[in-house]
């Protein structure tokens, strides 16, 4: 249902009678009328009219296309936010993957479907310049770090945690405290839940971020032990719905589902903690780019940042927010710092260390 706002105005004319005792007076007055009754009957203007007031403008409208990996209890929060400010342009969501939105993306270029990806690491975006628009935005500035070609924006720090499911494990003293740990072949018959990183950008960061911690000998053999899941969704339900003991999932929803009374547990790993800064952009030669533009300030701003603390529990990439309540200061953990600069390079290794494990 749309809405235009626009306010039209009514001019008011204001009539006074006119009283005198002289003849003069009468006949200025009755010459007064006269005037007045040939303008209005000819269309003219008189000294006595009141201009009427232009209509303003209505709000912006239309649509705006958005490709997101984010799930519902990320996007519905912020969606509302949107609503409120914006209630003539409709959002419509496409959700997959943040590799297969890539791919989607990249397949489109010539006749772009989507108008702003919301999500995905900033490396993506350094991996596929030519599929998002240059834009400077206002809100760059409040960001822990920007792009100086304004092709990607900060948007939150999402670190991962290992996941635990407690059913599975009723001990804590079986839980892997360690990246380390998960190497140990007594996984190997249960497995470790993985998302494919060729598929999830969660996926793309725990691989890019292990292999940085340690090497590629290492992920041969977590490999072993992993069950490699097409999506990060996947992946998360995976140990929540205890068809794997162990896995990993973004520290905010693993935080909001112990909180809530799921049988999981989350563990910052003590030799590292995988992390990305997620991003968002404008898709090349978007359709509805003044509401993509729209849209990507709003997704940056304080306002939505706020719902990003308060409701969402994810780490604002702003200098100017502090961290959800129930997560702990990033200065506490061991983040890992990423070797690589090329999603290709690492996906290749994946590729040729997956079929390794396999044989």
């Amino acid at each position: 249902m749309k809405r235009i706002w626009g306010y039209a105005m009514a001019a008011i004319m204001g009539i006074s009678a006119l009283t005198g005792c002289s003849s003069g007076q009468s006949a200025a007055t009755a010459a007064d009328t006269t005037a007045a009754s040939t303008a209005a009957a000819t269309g003219q203007t008189t000294a006595a009219d009141t201009s009427k007031a232009p209509e303003q403008a209505a709000g912006p409208s239309g649509k705006v296309v958005i490709y997101t990996g984010s799930g519902p209890e990320i996007t519905e929060p912020i969606y509302a936010l949107w609503k409120e400010k914006y209630p003539d342009i409709e959002i419509e969501e496409v959700k997959s993957g943040t590799g297969e939105l890539l791919a989607r993306i990249s397949a489109e270029k010539d006749n772009p479907g989507g108008d702003v990806l919301w999500g995905g690491d900033t490396f993506l975006y350094l991996s596929n310049p030519d599929l998002f628009e240059a834009y400077d935005s206002k809100e760059d500035a409040a960001m822990i770090t920007s792009d100086p070609d304004h092709k990607w924006h900060s948007y939150v720090i999402m670190p991962q945690t290992i996941l635990v499911n407690t059913k599975l494990l009723k001990s804590e003293a079986d839980y892997p405290k360690t990246l380390k740990e998960l190497t140990d072949p007594k996984w190997k018959k249960a497995k470790i839940a993985l998302a494919d990183p060729s598929k999830s950008g969660t996926g793309l960061s725990l691989v890019k971020g292990m292999a940085s911690l340690y090497d590629w000998d290492y992920m041969q053999q977590l490999l072993i032990n992993t069950e490699v899941y097409p999506s990060s969704d996947a992946m998360f339900a995976a140990v929540k719905d205890a068809t794997n003991p162990v896995g990993f999932i973004n520290e905010d929803l693993g935080y909001k589902w112990e909180m809530s009374g799921e049988p999981v547990k989350n563990i910052y790993p003590e030799d590292g903690v995988t992390y990305n800064v997620e991003a968002t952009g404008i898709i090349k030669d978007a359709k509805n780019m003044d509401n993509a533009k729209l849209f990507l300030d709003f997704i940056l701003s304080r306002d939505v940042h706020k719902v990003l603390q308060d409701v969402v529990k994810r780490r604002s990439a702003r200098t100017d927010m502090a961290p959800p309540e129930g997560l702990g200061d990033l200065s506490s953990y061991k983040l890992i710092e990423s070797k690589y600069s090329s999603k290709d390079e690492v996906l290749d290794n994946f590729t040729k260390t997956l079929d390794a494990a396999r044989k």
